[in-house]
């Protein structure tokens, strides 16, 4: 068996070709259910490091089999052998597929590159998430963490904030889901929250 890192898309969801966006987006809910952070499976079987991998490789999976353009895209770029399996009851292939457009749509989850020894504002977390090419309401279902807090830790309005501990859970589930140093952003983060500053 392939390591999911080799796995296209659609044998990591484990769907067809021909899958609808419907299909597509049960089958991610399940791969999420089985190797999500919660799921017993992934604690057991896989590092903590391959879990998040393999979370935000199936998310991927996901954004881009979903978006008609990015999908087309990445179907041009699968060996010929992979498109020639699912075209079977589609239009004949052609000869020889066009070549991959230098453009990739899901390249985007890697583009952000943190400063370095900057610290971790609210600002900065914004620009993290939206260079993963997530919304406050995806960033919300996948770590369960209410969208109101996302906006306030991004917004810095430490007043509508819980206490401290509750506070570094929450960032710490933001940063991994961004594939950040959890530990780190939380630190630097509720140092920028406790400071004098923060209150006014």
């Amino acid at each position: 068996m392939k390591r999911f890192l080799e796995q296209t898309f659609y044998e990591l969801l484990e769907v067809s070709r021909s899958a609808t966006p419907e299909e597509i987006s049960r089958a991610w809910e399940r791969a999420r259910a089985l190797y999500g952070p919660a799921s017993i499976a992934a604690y057991t079987l896989l590092r903590p490091d391959e879990a998040a991998r393999l979370g935000a490789r199936i998310d991927e999976a996901r954004a881009v089999l979903l978006d008609p353009e990015a999908r087309a895209a990445y179907d041009a770029r699968l060996p010929s052998d992979e498109a020639r399996v699912s075209r079977t009851s589609e239009v004949a292939p052609q000869a020889s597929p066009p070549p991959a457009a230098p453009k990739a749509p899901f390249a985007v989850p890697s583009a952000f590159v943190p400063p370095e020894g900057a610290a971790w504002t609210g600002d900065l977390l914004r620009q993290a998430r939206e260079a993963r090419g997530l919304s406050i309401g995806q960033m919300a279902d996948r770590i369960k963490v209410s969208r109101v807090h996302i906006e306030a830790v991004e917004s810095e309005r430490f007043d509508q904030l819980p206490v401290a501990v509750y506070l570094r859970g929450i960032v710490m589930c933001i940063a991994r889901e961004l594939r950040l140093d959890g530990q780190k952003v939380a630190r630097s983060y509720l140092e920028r929250a406790s400071s004098p500053r923060a209150g006014r």
